[in-house]
């Protein structure tokens, strides 16, 4: 039987080529990329999370609420912090992300959510 070639490929071009599929995979998750062998994908490497500074300054659009009932905006998600202004019952907000019953405003600001009771999604 003859013995096996595993290439590591990346990017459509051959990085090299190894006797052992341990070690292409090794250099895969170093490199990228994946291991081939008799043509065939055997291996895949990890996809690249790192995000270019481009993608990172990007952020989802903020979500819209229609506030149900007068409510306190507050300085930290807390009923004992600050109040910082109050909103009356159809008010918008716009919110970054819902945390611990909270609504975590654009502005870093907050609202007390009580799961739906004080707010819905537009």
């Amino acid at each position: 039987m003859a013995n096996k070639t595993y290439t590591v490929v990346k990017d459509g071009k051959i990085i090299k080529e190894l006797k052992t599929l341990a070690a292409a995979k090794k250099l895969v998750d170093a490199e990228g990329g994946e291991v081939l062998c008799e043509g065939e994908c055997v291996y895949q490497g990890a996809l690249d999370t790192v995000q270019s500074p481009e993608q990172e300054s990007v952020k989802p659009e903020p979500a819209k609420y229609t506030l149900l009932r007068k409510m306190n905006v507050r300085k930290t998600p807390s009923l004992k912090a600050d109040r910082l202004k109050v909103l009356n019952a159809g008010a918008v907000v716009e919110v970054e992300e819902i945390k611990d019953d909270w609504l975590y405003l654009t502005d870093g600001s907050f609202i007390l959510y009580e799961d739906g009771k004080n707010a819905k999604k537009n």
